[in-house]
């Protein structure tokens, strides 16, 4: 192996002649799992990244794609490990098409700054991943990460017309379009989307942007229990209004986001809506919303004005930090219908009681997804327990003929934990299933380069 990296990087420096494309000094904050690549190549564009696959291809070397490594707890610690392939130093704007509501920007561009750019404009790509300032437009497309604007400006997938990609032989390949209407065949950026760096390497995204609100403000609201908390919010949903965000919390994660923002919302369980709008059509969602809540019986109405609702808006996409962000602690991801929520909590709580955790819950209760956070209690918390517990409570009562209709995730954890369970619950995949995923592993990535050992069924 090490006469392969050697090969590999004289290579590399032969076809570049870029003195700070490979380096082997920073490997260590590239770390996943208990494996740190031998080496990390900072391509400098699109030709450069091709070329470090391409070499990679030959040697037989594991390539992982790095953005700004805000998701390296999600998934199976790697098979094999040789390169981190950073996009840190493609980072530009490329293009930023502010009457056709487009901006072309490659792959390494942080959500920031993107939004730094559409913003100065009065236009929003609606991206919301954790730690924006960190993420990457690329990480969170790949990932198909949303937070809680989901409800409003639809999945991180949506946003993308056009992706320029770097296949695991460092073959080249662009799918899309900037007019949407001229885009026919298969539709190829949903399939990358999702497909944590598996199957291609993104380097240039065009993304979809929206006309940001001239205003925005939310309103805050606290009920005895979460079941009543996300009653109120289907309720809401049902109504003609159009949240931006809709946040379900219990008092745990109450408390951390008053650590974070400085915002004390009411408690003990909180529902939060934001809105977006012109000034007189803001005054009459937020009014109509707080006639939802005195029908559900919300209590201690807080109103905030349009610097805390942004304030708040982004403290909700960050986890909690301390206790729960620990190595040991574990992050809990499920998804399904509106009315699942009420189950999911309940999922959360009994997981939490039965391993020895402490817990901090949050829905995306306008989007049918539930997050929470396990801090454990003492050295007799069982991971394993937890998980045993929340996924079998949070798939009970569903639709058999619908395996995937409840969608589980460990999105962080201890690899301990990793070896024994299914991470992204596939272990309710249909085996026909799983095979077709296969199948496009290895016709997208013969050797299997690109992120070897990650993802669904460790392919």
């Amino acid at each position: 192996m090490a006469l392969k990296l050697d090969s590999f990087a004289q290579s590399i420096e032969a076809d570049s002649g870029d003195s700070v494309l490979l380096s082997d000094e920073t490997a260590d904050s590239f770390k996943l799992g208990n494996k740190t690549p031998s080496v990390v190549a900072s391509p400098a564009d699109h030709e450069a990244l091709c070329r470090v696959l391409s070499r990679a291809n030959e040697a037989g070397l594991a390539v992982f794609p790095w953005g700004g490594g805000t998701g390296r707890g999600t998934g199976y610690a790697p098979d094999r490990y040789d390169v981190a392939l950073s996009l840190e130093r493609m980072s530009k704007g490329v293009e930023f098409l502010k009457d056709d509501l487009t901006a072309v920007v490659e792959a390494g561009m942080s959500v920031e700054d993107l939004n730094r750019l559409t913003g100065a404009e009065g236009q929003t790509a609606g991206l919301d991943p954790p730690h924006p300032g960190t993420s990457t437009v690329g990480g969170a497309i790949i990932a198909d990460r949303s937070g809680p604007m989901r409800v409003r400006w639809g999945k991180a997938r949506d946003r993308v017309m056009r992706m320029k990609v770097a296949l695991a032989d460092g073959a080249t390949h662009t799918y899309g379009a900037l007019v949407v209407k001229n885009v026919t065949g298969y539709d190829m950026n949903r399939l990358l989307s999702g497909s944590w760096g598996t199957l291609a390497v993104v380097t240039e995204l065009a993304i979809r942007l929206y006309k940001a609100p001239e205003r925005v403000g939310a309103i805050a609201a606290c009920f005895p229990s979460m079941d009543a908390a996300l009653k109120a919010a289907r309720a809401l949903m049902a109504s003609p209004l159009m949240p931006v965000w809709v946040e379900v919390l219990d008092d745990a994660r109450i408390a951390s986001l008053a650590s974070d923002d400085g915002i004390g919302l009411p408690g003990p369980v909180n529902l939060v809506a934001s809105f977006g709008d012109f000034e007189e059509g803001l005054h009459d969602q937020l009014a109509r919303f707080e006639e939802i809540l005195a029908k559900e019986g919300g209590d201690d109405i807080l109103r905030l004005d349009d610097e805390q609702t942004a304030r708040q808006g982004r403290a909700l996409t960050d986890p909690p930090g301390g206790e729960y962000s620990d190595s040991e602690a574990l992050a809990l991801r499920v998804s399904g219908r509106l009315d699942q929520l009420p189950r999911f909590a309940e999922a959360a709580r009994r997981a939490a009681e039965t391993g020895k955790y402490r817990c901090a819950v949050a829905a995306h209760a306008g989007s049918g997804v539930l997050r929470c956070w396990l801090a454990p209690e003492d050295e007799h918390s069982s991971a394993q327990e937890a998980w045993r517990v929340f996924s079998s409570l949070c798939r009970e009562g569903r639709d058999e003929t619908q395996a995937r209709s409840v969608h589980l995730r460990l999105d962080s954890g201890p690899d301990s934990l990793k070896e024994q369970i299914s991470v992204w619950g596939e272990d309710a995949l249909e085996p026909a299933a799983l095979q077709v995923m296969c199948n496009i592993k290895k016709t997208y990535d013969p050797k299997g380069t690109l992120s070897p050992g990650r993802f669904v069924g460790r392919m």
